[in-house]
């Protein structure tokens, strides 16, 4: 019998972000031999650091708290695989003519979500995003009044945009926000943000089609290992898109 993929990167010894338990150590941010094909393939990720547009592939745990009429309330870890298409880095601060990591804007398209996990109130539950709209993440510089220290390396606003869909086996039924975006929130020091912790600032309306079913009342998204690294040459935030996520 084949073994899967997330088998083979659980008891690879270094990929210790695979289970989502351990997201913050050195040997996560450089990768692994499993997924780069061997010693001295490696991207490493360095903070305050300006890289290239890439598609990028990693772990993820996400922590979703929902109550659903009739059923009760939960808070559910899952686990899973998220797909970004990463842009080139534009300058985000107006005036300014240099690109640096102060001054720059880094957009991405999320192209695909995975997670999965169980609940003793709702069964099974699996997160997806909705691929049909405008889904992704913007890191933008973390504008501050007043003079700026040329000494202090900065923080920089990290807002992920997604329209998440919830399947839920004890509802027999695949809810979602409706036209509602959900905003997940942070701090970054580095793109792609491994190991962060975004979270929701407010809660949401669930619906099945039309129907009022429940509330996500807060969500939380972590990214963990950075299982693939591909360089694209052309990857150029589109305007429109750049607009929608940091609307």
């Amino acid at each position: 019998m084949s073994r899967s993929i997330m088998n083979e990167l659980r008891e690879a010894a270094v990929v210790t972000g695979a289970d989502g338990s351990a997201l913050h150590n050195a040997e996560v941010v450089k990768g692994h031999n499993l997924a780069w094909g061997g010693q001295g393939n490696l991207y490493t990720i360095r903070p305050y650091t300006l890289g290239p547009a890439a598609l990028e592939a990693f772990t993820v745990r996400e922590r979703i708290h929902v109550t659903i009429d009739g059923l009760g309330e939960d808070l559910v870890d899952l686990h899973g695989i998220g797909v970004y298409r990463r842009h080139e880095p534009r300058n985000g601060v107006e005036g300014s003519t240099e690109l640096t990591w102060r001054t720059a804007t880094i957009g991405a398209q999320f192209l695909s979500l995975q997670v999965i996990g169980h609940s003793d109130v709702f069964g099974q539950v699996r997160v997806t995003n909705t691929p049909s709209k405008s889904e992704g993440a913007t890191v933008s510089p973390n504008l501050v009044p007043g003079p700026v220290d040329p000494e202090v390396t900065p923080m920089k606003n990290c807002v992920t945009a997604l329209y998440p869909q919830f399947e839920l086996e004890a509802l027999g039924a695949t809810i979602n926000t409706g036209d509602i975006r959900v905003d997940v929130e942070s701090r970054v020091n580095m793109v792609p943000p491994i190991g962060d912790v975004s979270r929701t600032s407010k809660s949401y309306t669930l619906f099945d089609g039309d129907r009022k079913v429940g509330t996500l009342l807060a969500a939380d998204l972590e990214i963990g290992a950075l299982l693939h690294h591909y360089p694209i040459a052309n990857a150029v935030s589109p305007v429109e898109f750049a607009t929608i996520v940091s609307a």
